[in-house]
């Protein structure tokens, strides 16, 4: 194929040109006058997978031929090139085998780093011993750097260091998977210098940016028939700025200056390099207008020799648009538009983004249309149906079993899937969730489910079977990684075949399921070097494993509308390119942290610099934006600030804006105008036709039947404050639904000390009885408050006020000796028939016949005022007391009223009984009950709140929000 010349064969292909089917259009014309047998012999390797068929794809398209071998650079490491190199260990292994040794180090010097972190540190010394042996550096050299300003931190990053340093042991340890590509690349090269392939073997696609990678260039550049065929070779670049960039720490982020380090590592200059095929690049003014944007920084000043040398940039920008959009939504919007027009003209478009939230917000907005983009990132396995299920199960070993815990597993659509029935499982689950909700316990027990399942008909079996199921996983504790994914498959299993079923359901059916056994096979495989662990590590070793994989279902998407990442940029080329998100921080991505090496001390190693992935990047964007048609998009503003523009972007619209007699600014003007033309059309088109108007404060009449019959004296003041929220208690019989995680909170706390003093009095027990009273108060919060450590500080508050209360006591108890607690109580209100209802905390009786009524309260007192105009509790129920209401108490004088506070302040409030005597406020009442059952008053909503910040349960029904307190409430007779 090539002539003999001890020159190295170097071709490249200019941005702009689909590179795939230049490399096969090239390849076919320099075998035109080979045997078909000749190019079956031909070797070529990429480095992607999306390459090697891509290329294929292109050669399918005919005529019918004998095809090159097309093979992955990386597969090398698998190459069984010679029997002296064993076997790679699989990345998992050895991660698993770093992982041990990070734990005991943790172990060992907890203060090195927190052990939530262990497997993030393990997989960072996983890739930072890759790299090392990608590049070809030692240990000795990592330890051998002058570190003598900053060793506070390298004696803690040396320790983890000296971890890997023994699986750098070639003699006695398996070579990972870069050690091993390096040392088949070595054979190969030592082999290739003594008896060289006679056969073409070329290199396509690659930058040569990882150390192993290029020492096989190197190797294939000797070679007689081998050649390498550059991907966005810059033709424009002058070779004063080839010869400038020299030095890695300033020009390691140019798109060109991986080629600058090929050939001082080849040894060939950039004028060597030839075009591979004959195909031209679709835009060269706009390649060169691009190439003088990307000059490196300490050149830029050459903007102003060679910009005029660019001529007419309205040529160069021809085909450009930039969009700059409010948001990123509006930027989601804007692109979805115009890939639907794409989809409409029947050309091909990609949208090129390393955001993946912008990607999923374009995909979501293509949605209107009916358009499932064809995304090459796939869906993480972690995101899917059968990823989310095992992660759950992963999470239910080693720590008590929640409400919410378990409903997430038996709503999910894996779980009792596959069956008839399963239209069952979802109404007992229904069930299950209503009784959690309202009755709890937080933490179920299989005791829990068996009593609830006699309570209702149908149900013994599905509850036996899930009692069964739950009973285990709480007890998990430390054991062999082997045993837990035992545990852990066998229990999802189970969960989704359902009651009396073997198999598996749903779990492994579909290409999510598929991936997911897959990963959990490579786990198994991997299983013997992970040890033992406690069960939250091995949640956490699952769910990151779990997160390595994707589910990719090429045949879903539309074949027209594509998302890529960065890389597929290199691969083939589109009729439309749209390249999103081109802020600073999304592309270029912000360098990852690096906890082992800073900048400095990786250039002095050897190791790669953070740079070299703005590098890579920039030379994507270098070949993507030479596309046929391009596009621009970027969001002014994230939800956070103001964004700034990618540097790139900057670079090219200041090159624009400075080259006034080239048109550079009437040609950005021109670019900005079509991309607001089509932001204004997808602002139109997510803009409403017609404004739906504001709801008005509600304020509904309903029909006097269905006015409520029946009201607590603690519902009064609701009535006094907020009447809509009883409107639609009692007459739409709305409740509230109780939180299904429930929560120490203050209601749950004044249940408990409300309990706790119950016993306490009805025992008998006196002032000095205080032991009595915190056995008592343990006891309870025992069992109503399975949180240890809420349980403990409430212990702790109840320990501070428990003499306060006792002197107070003693008082109360001076005055009465016969207690009444908790006493029910009801009355007919005349001339409504409205129920008065009331529970009593506690009723004295007095030698004299009097009655003494106190309630207690752990939150707010209500003060005098306050039980005045709106809290009527104690001052209805002394005048329920004097009435008769109470059977247990009977109709008699109340002497006084009290709340006894039970909180921080212990604060007592007496009800104002001689300025609201019981006689007026009965009066009062009847007259607030007629008041309500006047047809034409409503119920209106948040009518005499305490504050404004106070939310009502109801908020969201009365539309609270599209009024406000200072609107007229409008009242509707219903009828």
């Amino acid at each position: 194929m090539f002539d003999p010349d001890t020159a190295p064969h170097i071709f490249a292909s200019p941005p702009g040109v689909d590179f795939a089917q230049g490399l096969v259009d090239g390849l076919i014309a320099r075998t035109a006058h080979m045997t078909p047998t000749d190019l079956a012999k031909v070797e070529i390797y990429v480095n992607t997978t999306r390459m090697q068929r891509r290329i294929r794809a292109v050669f399918d398209k005919g005529p019918a031929r004998l095809l090159p071998r097309v093979r992955l650079i990386t597969d090398l490491a698998n190459d069984p090139v010679s029997l002296d190199l064993p076997p790679a260990v699989s990345p998992l292994h050895r991660r698993l085998e770093l992982s041990q040794f990070v734990s005991k180090l943790l172990e060992q010097e907890p203060d090195l780093a927190p052990r939530a972190a262990l497997y993030d540190l393990s997989d960072s010394l996983a890739t930072l011993m890759d790299e090392m042996q990608g590049e070809g550096v030692g240990p000795d050299k990592i330890a051998d750097l002058d570190v003598t300003d900053q060793s506070g931190h390298w004696d803690r990053a040396l320790r983890f260091l000296k971890i890997i340093t023994p699986f750098f042991d070639q003699q006695n340890e398996p070579p990972d998977k870069e050690a091993r590509q390096r040392m088949v690349i070595e054979a190969l090269a030592a082999k290739w210098e003594t008896e060289p392939p006679q056969h073409p073997v070329l290199i396509a696609g690659s930058t040569g940016s990882r150390g192993a990678t290029a020492l096989f260039m190197q190797a294939v550049a000797k070679l007689p028939q081998g050649a390498i065929i550059l991907p966005g070779f810059d033709f424009d670049l002058p070779d004063h700025v080839w010869d400038a960039m020299e030095d890695d720490m300033t020009a390691e982020d140019h798109p060109q200056f991986r080629f600058r380090r090929l050939m001082d590592l080849i040894g060939f200059r950039q004028d060597a390099v030839r075009t591979w095929s004959a195909a031209p690049p679709i835009h060269p003014q706009r390649n060169a207008l691009v190439s003088l944007s990307l000059r490196p920084a300490p050149v830029t000043d050459q903007w102003l020799s060679d910009g005029p040398k660019l001529g007419d940039l309205h040529k160069a920008t021809e085909g450009l648009t930039l969009v700059e959009a409010a948001s990123p939504r509006a930027e989601a919007e804007t692109i979805a538009l115009r890939l639907r027009q794409a989809a409409e003209d029947g050309i091909t478009a990609a949208l090129i983004s390393p955001d993946r939230m912008l990607t999923r917000q374009v995909t979501a907005a293509l949605d209107r249309w009916d358009i499932k983009p064809d995304d090459s990132a796939g869906t993480p396995l972690a995101l899917s149906p059968p990823g989310r299920f095992l992660r759950h199960v992963a999470d239910l070993f080693g720590k008590p079993l929640t409400g919410e815990a378990l409903l997430t597993l038996l709503k999910h659509p894996l779980c009792h899937s596959e069956r008839d029935d399963r239209g069952d499982h979802l109404r007992h689950t229904r069930d299950l969730e209503l009784h959690l909700r309202r009755h709890g316990p937080p933490f179920p027990k299989p005791a829990d489910l068996l009593t609830w399942a006699k309570k209702g008909s149908d149900r013994e079996e599905w509850t036996a079977w899930l009692a069964g199921l739950i009973a285990g996983p709480e007890t998990a504790g430390p054991d062999e990684l082997s045993h837990h994914l035992i545990r852990h498959i066998a229990l999802a299993e189970q969960l989704c075949a359902g009651p009396a079923d073997t198999g598996s359901g749903g779990l492994w059916d579909e290409a999510a399921g598929r991936e997911a056994r897959k990963v959990c096979d490579n786990l198994t495989q991997a299983a013997g070097a992970g040890g033992i662990m406690a069960p939250r590590d091995y949640a956490a070793l699952f769910g990151a494993v779990i997160a390595e994989g994707t589910v990719r279902d090429r045949n879903a998407g539309h074949p027209n509308i594509l998302i890529w990442g960065t890389l597929e940029a290199r691969v083939q080329g589109v009729d439309l390119t749209i390249l999103g998100g081109m802020n600073d921080g999304v592309w270029p991505e912000a360098p990852p942290p690096d906890p082992w090496l800073n900048r400095m001390m990786r250039a002095k190693a050897g190791l790669l610099l953070p740079e070299r992935r703005i590098g890579l990047s920039a030379h994507d964007y270098q070949q993507a934006i030479a596309g046929r048609e391009v596009w621009i998009t970027r969001a002014k503003r994230s939800a956070d600030a103001e964004t700034v523009p990618s540097r790139w972007v900057n670079r090219l619209t200041n090159l624009l804006k400075g080259l006034p007699a080239q048109n550079g600014p009437d040609a950005l003007a021109a670019m900005k105008a079509k991309g607001d033309h089509w932001s204004a059309m997808a602002e139109a088109l997510s803009s409403p036709d017609t404004r739906t108007p504001p709801e008005p404060r509600p304020s509904p009449c309903p029909p006097i039947a269905a006015r409520p019959k029946k009201l607590s004296v603690t519902q009064i003041k609701t009535l006094i404050r907020d009447p809509f929220a009883i409107y639609a208690r009692k007459t739409l019989h709305l409740n509230r639904l109780d939180p299904l995680v429930p929560t120490a909170d203050a209601p749950l706390r004044g249940t408990i000390i409300h309990g706790i003093l119950e016993r306490f009095i009805s025992a008998g027990h006196g002032p000095n009885d205080r032991d009595a009273l915190m056995q008592i108060a343990m006891a309870e919060f025992e069992e109503h408050c399975p949180w240890p450590t809420i349980r403990a500080q409430w212990m702790a508050r109840m320990e501070r006020s428990v003499d306060q209360f006792l002197a107070d006591e003693g008082i109360r108890q001076s005055l009465a000796t016969d207690h009444q607690i908790e006493k029910f109580g009801e009355i007919i209100v005349a001339p409504t028939g409205v129920l008065l209802t009331c529970k009593a905390d506690r009723i004295d009786l007095t030698d004299t016949g009097e009655a003494l009524i106190y309630d207690y309260k752990t939150g707010a007192v209500p003060t005098g005022p306050q039980q005045e105009k709106f809290d009527k509790q104690l001052l209805l129920e002394a005048a329920m007391v004097e009435r008769g209401a109470f059977e247990a108490v009977g109709a008699r004088p109340v002497q006084s009223a009290t709340f006894i506070g039970v909180n921080t302040t212990m604060r007592n409030v007496e009800a104002p009984l001689t300025k609201q005597p019981p006689d007026q406020v009965w009066e009062e009442l009847e007259t607030l009950f007629a008041n309500w059952h006047d047809v034409n008053r409503g119920y209106t909503a948040r009518l005499a709140l305490f504050s404004k910040t106070d939310q009502s349960d109801y908020d969201h029904l009365s539309r609270y929000g599209e009024w406000d307190t200072s609107d007229d409430p409008e009242p509707q007779v219903l009828t």
